[in-house]
């Protein structure tokens, strides 16, 4: 059945107006079926925080292996001079071992990368950085630069693991150096080397200046990279809330407004017309309910078929857009039935100028498919407060006035009754 079919004559009584929020079936076409109201974007997959999640940090925890890799390299090459060339006090192969095993261990996570858990490359690259720290403790004591290691350390866990365990991690490396700081303290451990010779060399200089630029390089790397997929999952969160925003106000215009003319429905306009009786009884001014009945409807619909009828629906919509102002409201209640409200009227006449521009423009003709259509109107008017103080009542003493103008001849418009205005 097409929407121009709707609520022909004879018409039941009517029923008192909604109070409640939007009707999503009031003075929609009916040959528009739930499809139509399915928002724009629906069945997409939203935005998963926790894939996104581990997927930041899997890019830091590579770029951290990547990074810390070419130190190791750097570091062994040295590492390997110093014991191999370099003088008696600085041959550690202790340290030459660890430096080795560190390297390897990194080298091989970084390498295979692609085929290790989140949870593996994260464990190795946190061993790394502990067994640096605690080898330099032991060879070096308090001179050594363990606290770069550990805080790097550190760093990372707090961007890959939970608080809880990070605070392990701190407790864990505190319980450490305690511990070498008593075996030192007690004289059951000694630094092997001459610090103050070890001071004088280059090779140790060049160790220190190359773990520091090539450690900080790798974490910043990562730590740039970390927060640019934090900004882009901020970009993603924003985007998704635009588009869910959109869709609200997609549904909420489907369920205020007629689908076939784009005009407001009943139980909008039933809102909008209790903001301007309340906003009239503040400034003492008057607003209009008009009921509007199309004359000569059902023979268009009769001769030409529904969609003549639906063409002239929407014409009849535009005209009385074009007729008011666009603080009033122009609603569309069912098949051939609107309902116009005109806000802060001076006085009651100016809704009778506004019925008439509207009748005017009315009955001009529509062009459809080389056929001119021709449809008028009856009008009834009650105005606020001068016939009713509530809604119902203005509402029923209207459409008691276009009855009697459907009665009387049709295509023109009267004023409910009232001693304050004339027939």
């Amino acid at each position: 059945m097409s929407a121009s079919t709707r609520h022909l004559r004879p018409r039941p009584p009517r029923a008192p107006l909604p109070q409640g929020g939007p009707d999503m079936a009031d003075g929609m076409s009916a040959n528009v079926g739930p499809a139509h109201m399915q928002p724009q974007g629906e069945g997409e997959a939203g935005i998963d925080p926790d894939a996104r999640l581990q997927q930041i940090r899997e890019t830091f925890i590579d770029d951290a292996l990547r990074g810390m890799s070419v130190l190791a390299v750097c570091i062994l090459a040295l590492s390997f001079w110093r014991n191999v060339f370099g003088p008696e006090y600085l041959r550690v192969p202790a340290a030459l071992a660890l430096v080795a095993t560190s390297t390897a261990i990194l080298l091989g996570s970084h390498l295979r990368r692609r085929h290790l858990s989140y949870q593996a490359k994260a464990s190795a690259l946190l061993l790394v950085l502990f067994m640096s720290g605690t080898g330099g403790l032991l060879s070096f004591g308090q001179a050594a630069p363990t606290g770069n290691y550990f805080a790097i350390g550190f760093f990372v866990a707090a961007i890959l693991f939970s608080r809880s365990v990070v605070f392990m991690m701190i407790a864990g490396v505190v319980l450490l150096m305690s511990a070498v700081g008593m075996l030192m303290i007690t004289g059951r451990h000694s630094v092997g080397v001459d610090l103050n010779a070890v001071s004088q060399e280059p090779l140790a200089w060049a160790n220190v200046v190359l773990t520091m630029a090539l450690s900080a390089g790798a974490i910043a790397t990562a730590v740039s990279a970390f927060t640019r997929s934090l900004h882009s999952l901020l970009g993603d969160v924003h985007r998704q809330q635009r588009e869910i925003k959109a869709q609200r106000d997609q549904i909420h215009h489907l369920a205020t407004h007629d689908n076939l003319t784009g005009l407001p429905v009943m139980r909008l306009a039933t809102e909008r017309s209790h903001r301007a009786m309340a906003h009239a009884r503040e400034s003492g001014r008057k607003i209009a309910f008009m009921f509007l009945d199309l004359d000569g409807f059902k023979a268009v619909n009769d001769q030409h078929g529904h969609d003549a009828g639906d063409r002239v629906l929407r014409e009849v919509a535009l005209r009385l857009r074009s007729a008011v102002r666009a603080a009033d409201t122009a609603a569309r209640i069912g098949g051939d039935e609107f309902v116009v409200v005109l806000h802060e009227l001076t006085h009651a006449q100016a809704a009778g100028d506004v019925a008439d521009k509207i009748l005017r423009t009315l009955a001009l003709p529509i062009d459809y498919n080389g056929h001119t259509l021709q449809v008028g109107a009856s009008i009834g008017i009650a105005i606020f407060p001068d016939h009713a103080e509530d809604l119902d009542e203005l509402r029923r003493v209207a459409d008691k006035a276009m009855y009697a103008v459907k009665a009387s001849g049709k295509n023109r418009y009267q004023f409910a009754p009232s001693p304050e205005l004339p027939h």
